[in-house]
């Protein structure tokens, strides 16, 4: 484990386990201030799991699992800062980046003495509330949504990071031309001169969003305000609206599996977190 003493706190997300060799934030890449002395995490008995990924940190391939099995020795003193309570409830949601927290043997550690109770709440300002009332012991978000809605706890690691594991998707089956953003392009101005517009569909508030509002900032062929936007829950729900024909969904925001499913389908992916790498 890292000596605390020799750890700088970010002074705008609050990470307090920067290295002292690191010139930036690990987790949100702001510039450290070296000449801030180390402060000793405060009594919070509120611990926050974060996913910063590419698209909302611009960090590249790779990550890690905070709580790998070498690293349960921390929870214990999760466990103290709760009253040793036996039970801890993380909230998440169904989003990929997350299964290891929902694995069976994640949940139960005979190493730490702690069962895991995953729940899904997807909407982010009820999962913050919840934990800022002491109905939750842990979360899962991302480090846009961390600092949108302001949790009361501490970020204590990067547990993912994606690169092309999230993408766009479009419905090359349902209008068979539409193969690149240019095509796409094309198709809205076509039925634009018809009075009518193409929607595109995303899980809300979660990274399939945050890629979507990069991309369309990044690409000129790529801009939401294009769209009708039909923002669902969970990307399988996305996934359902692009494969039904009686939907004018056009574009699709994904993450895996379903952008391989998609993919064998005859379907075509344009854009991905691969292409925001490096990209803040």
């Amino acid at each position: 484990m890292l000596n605390e003493h020799n750890n700088i706190t970010c002074s705008k997300c609050g990470h307090d386990k920067n290295a002292s060799t690191l010139k930036k934030c690990e987790i949100c890449g702001k510039k450290l201030d070296q000449s801030n002395s180390p402060t000793k995490s405060n009594s919070n008995n509120r611990v926050i799991l974060p996913l910063a990924i590419i698209i909302t940190a611009g960090l590249g391939i790779g990550g890690f699992w905070l709580l790998s099995k070498k690293s349960f020795n921390f929870i214990p003193s999760v466990q103290n800062n709760i009253n040793k309570t036996e039970e801890l409830t993380l909230l998440g949601d169904t989003f990929s980046g997350y299964s290891t927290f929902r694995s069976k043997e994640f949940k139960s550690s005979k190493e730490s003495g702690v069962n895991l109770h995953y729940e899904d709440e997807f909407d982010q300002a009820k999962r913050s509330e919840l934990l800022n009332q002491g109905k939750a012991n842990l979360l899962v978000t991302t480090l846009d949504q961390f600092l949108k809605q302001k949790p009361q706890g501490k970020i204590v690691g990067l547990i993912d990071r994606t690169i092309g594991a999230d993408a766009v998707v479009l419905n090359t089956k349902k209008y068979s031309n539409l193969k690149s953003l240019l095509d796409l392009n094309v198709l809205i101005q076509q039925l634009r001169s018809q009075g009518k517009q193409l929607s595109i569909t995303f899980a809300g508030d979660t990274p399939s969003e945050y890629l979507a509002l990069m991309l369309s900032t990044k690409f000129e062929q790529f801009k939401l305000s294009d769209f009708q936007v039909n923002k669902v829950a969970d990307a399988s729900e996305a996934w359902k609206l692009l494969q039904d024909p009686n939907q004018n969904v056009a574009v699709a925001v994904l993450w895996e599996p379903y952008i391989t499913k998609a993919r064998q389908q005859g379907y075509t992916v344009v854009l991905s977190s691969r292409l925001s790498e490096n990209r803040i």
